[in-house]
């Protein structure tokens, strides 16, 4: 089996968090807008390693540097993302820093858990929120010298914002950063055995040349090579002594002079026909022929190309 071209790609996360949002999934958005920084974190700061007292990079069990995911996670966000997290545009700082989103990642991520603020010394707690409308649902100062701030933060317009930051950072480095490192290659099973084409050849006569052509069109995922011809003369002159697999022959053609299925003992047929099956004369040996009913079910035909390909492939070691 062929893998099929498809994988999940930074973009394709960054629409699946988007996706989510409109959905009001907040859960998976959240949980895959944290992660954004990981990934970007990792591409633009990968000299950011963890390390032993005496500077010595740690290594992995591949004698690699191991990243600081941490630090790099804090670092882009303050570099790149911290713009787009202020509650208007002449604010100086985010409401929420590079620090505090890297928490909240570990938290939500490992432990289902919001941002602990259980530090002694914190003078501003934040909480989660839903359908608040803006980018921070509210602002309590509490304590007569306004010392503690609660900060509820919207959930939704956190991965907007996260979601414009992560993309605004792609448009500006994708030309000189390799994104493609980072996707995930994913096997459609479904896609994938249907694209996967024999190379052998299915010869096709029919009469009716749209009927023959949809008969090509109902077997175009099975072979590579299918050929269609309305008289016994054209497949001659065409085919010469080239070998094929199979014959696809309608019950009008049978009628012809020098049909060329006939003599080809070793190529199987299949008869598209309404005769009975006592009255058919072509001489085959067992299992070098099946007939089919007229007009023919697009699925039955199919299954009993697929029948001979398979049989013919393991015999002869074709794929």
């Amino acid at each position: 089996m062929i893998q099929d071209n498809a994988s999940f790609t930074f973009l394709h996360r960054i629409e699946e968090v988007e996706l989510n949002i409109e959905d009001g999934r907040w859960q998976s958005a959240l949980a895959l807008a944290l992660t954004l920084p990981d990934i970007c974190g990792g591409i633009a700061f990968p000299e950011i390693v963890k390390r032993y007292r005496d500077g010595r990079a740690v290594l992995d069990r591949n004698q690699r540097p191991t990243r600081d995911v941490g630090n790099q996670y804090i670092r882009w966000f303050d570099t790149y993302a911290a713009p787009f997290f202020k509650v208007s545009a002449q604010d100086i700082s985010p409401y929420i820093c590079g620090e505090r989103c890297w928490q909240l990642r570990c938290e939500y991520l490992h432990q289902n858990k919001g941002f602990a603020n259980t530090e002694d010394n914190t003078s501003i707690r934040f909480h989660l929120g839903v359908n608040c409308g803006t980018s921070v649902c509210q602002l309590d100062r509490i304590g007569s010298d306004n010392s503690l701030m609660d900060i509820r933060i919207d959930i939704e317009q956190f991965c907007r914002r996260m979601c414009q930051a992560v993309r605004a950072y792609y448009e500006a480095v994708h030309t000189e950063k390799d994104f493609n490192l980072y996707n995930t290659p994913v096997l459609d099973f479904i896609k994938a055995s249907q694209d996967e084409q024999s190379n052998a050849t299915i010869v096709i006569m029919c009469s009716n040349s749209a009927y023959g052509n949809g008969l090509k069109l109902a077997l175009q995922r099975l072979s590579k090579n299918i050929l269609v011809f309305e008289t016994p003369q054209a497949a001659r002159k065409k085919l010469g002594k080239k070998k094929h697999m199979l014959w696809v022959v309608t019950e009008a053609l049978t009628k012809q002079p020098d049909q060329p299925w006939r003599a080809d003992k070793r190529t199987p047929v299949i008869l598209l026909s309404n005769q009975l099956e006592s009255e058919i004369t072509i001489e085959k040996n067992a299992g070098k022929l099946i007939i089919l009913p007229m007009p023919v079910l697009p699925g039955s035909l199919r299954n009993a190309v697929k029948a001979y390909l398979l049989l013919k492939e393991e015999a002869y070691g074709i794929r």
